[in-house]
């Protein structure tokens, strides 16, 4: 018992001296000291917003379309007696080339009969000149003659004044003038007829005349021509097929030019559209509508590697405004669709092809533009004076496939972040690295027009 006694005296010391040690290293150990962090810097690229003369320019789709469409009717009726060969769908045919072929027979006859009942009535006139010549010659030795029995009659009337002769020779002289006059008088009616006579011939000639104008072009109607150069779009009809007036045998598109209607919203129309002429519809009509709005076009095809171009003009806008859509339709001609043609480098302008068409609106002065890329949900990162960024909002009026023309929010020279930046905080210490090449190349868009 007392070496366990004696065992735990021993300890308590050395517990109250390792107490008074820690104490002593409490008081005596120096606080810690927090280090100030240094900012880091990102580095970026920039440009400066430069101020250039640059025309807008606005990118839209449309489908291709032929500006010309015919559709052969058939105006006579009959059996189709001949084909062209290459009539087909999607054949190439020149303008005037025979279609098809109508049988002519019916028709052909026709004009005979026409023909026949011409002459018949140009006979009748002939023999009413010749009846009517006859006529008046007749009517002069008649009239001689009823001169001859006037003076024997009043012969006789001195005569019976002086009783040589009797009261019934008297009245037999008389009835002898008599039935003269009436003689004289029938021919000179029935001359009198021959005008009347004339004239209703002449009627029946002019009638027989149109019936013979109308069995030429009813023959002429069964030929079919192509009306232009054309590709040949349905085929309705077979040989030895009956067609009957009105039906559709053929539909042909014109290849000579071919048409893109485009639909834009008003507002950005607006845009592209710098101009204060006024346009009287009513004067100049809507033929050539861009050449007075100042507005150009170009239809572009993406093929595999190759970017393909058609010189295009505006032609004229649509008849009415999309109710649905707010957009007007804009009609853009290409002349010569299938010129220059490359099998597999550079197709024709087909019917139905998808196309891109590029509007552009005449030159502006002091355009501040960036490049369309910097744009972020219609705001663009700035370098501020304190290097520092900024997320500024923008209003854009009008740009290009790679551009932006910018209405506010902006200012010419300001430094406009044209990097990745993730993450982009308001405020956040920048490094701005000019990016020449970036630079020069905004500014060759103004050889770009």
């Amino acid at each position: 018992m007392k070496k366990t006694r004696l065992k735990r005296l021993l300890i308590l010391p050395a517990i109250l001296i390792g107490v008074v040690i820690l104490v002593l290293l409490v008081r005596n150990s120096a606080k810690p000291v927090q280090m100030a962090m240094a900012e880091k810097a990102t580095a970026v690229r920039i440009i400066s917003v430069p101020e250039m003369t640059i025309a807008p320019q606005l990118m839209t789709t449309g489908n291709v379309q032929p500006s010309r469409v015919w559709s052969g009717i058939a105006q006579v009726s009959g059996k189709v007696t001949e084909l062209h060969p290459h009539l087909k769908r999607g054949a190439l045919i020149r303008q005037g080339e025979m279609l098809l072929q109508i049988d002519p027979r019916d028709y052909e006859l026709a004009i005979t009969q026409a023909e026949t009942g011409l002459e018949a009535i140009r006979v009748q006139l002939a023999q009413i000149d010749v009846q009517e010549s006859n006529a008046k010659a007749l009517l002069e030795i008649e009239q001689q003659a009823l001169k001859v029995a006037e003076n024997e009659f009043q012969r006789k009337q001195k005569m019976f004044q002086r009783k040589t002769i009797s009261q019934s020779d008297l009245g037999k002289e008389q009835r002898s003038l008599l039935a003269q006059q009436k003689s004289v008088q029938t021919l000179i009616n029935s001359i009198r007829l021959y005008p009347v006579d004339r004239r209703r011939l002449a009627a029946e000639l002019e009638r027989e005349q149109a019936q013979l104008a109308d069995a030429r072009l009813n023959l002429e109607r069964t030929t079919i021509r192509m009306p232009f150069n054309g590709r040949i779009a349905e085929v309705k009809v077979e040989l030895q097929q009956f067609v009957g007036l009105g039906s559709l045998m053929v539909v042909a598109d014109g290849i000579e030019k071919a048409e893109i209607a485009v639909q834009i919203p008003m507002e950005r129309l607006g845009n592209l559209i710098h101009s204060e002429v006024e346009i009287d519809p009513t004067k100049s009509g809507t033929a050539g509508i861009g050449r007075l709005l100042g507005l150009s076009a170009r239809v572009q095809l993406q093929q595999n590697q190759y970017l393909i171009e058609w010189d295009a003009q505006v032609t004229r806008l649509s008849d009415a405004l999309d109710p649905r859509t707010r957009t007007v339709g804009i009609i853009i001609e290409v002349d010569h669709p299938y010129a220059r043609v490359q099998p597999g480098r550079r197709p024709p302008l087909v019917k139905g092809l998808f196309v891109d068409v590029l509007l552009q609106g005449e030159p502006r002065e002091g355009q501040l533009v960036i490049p369309l890329s910097t744009l972020r949900d219609q705001q663009v990162y700035i370098v501020n004076q304190a290097e520092r960024l900024e997320q500024r909002p923008v209003n854009i009026s009008s740009g290009g496939s790679d551009y932006a023309i910018i209405e506010s929010g902006l200012q010419a020279g300001e430094r406009v972040v044209i990097s990745d930046l993730t993450p982009a905080v308001e405020g956040m210490l920048l490094k701005p690295v000019a990016d020449a090449a970036a630079q020069q190349q905004l500014l060759g868009l103004d050889n770009r027009r």
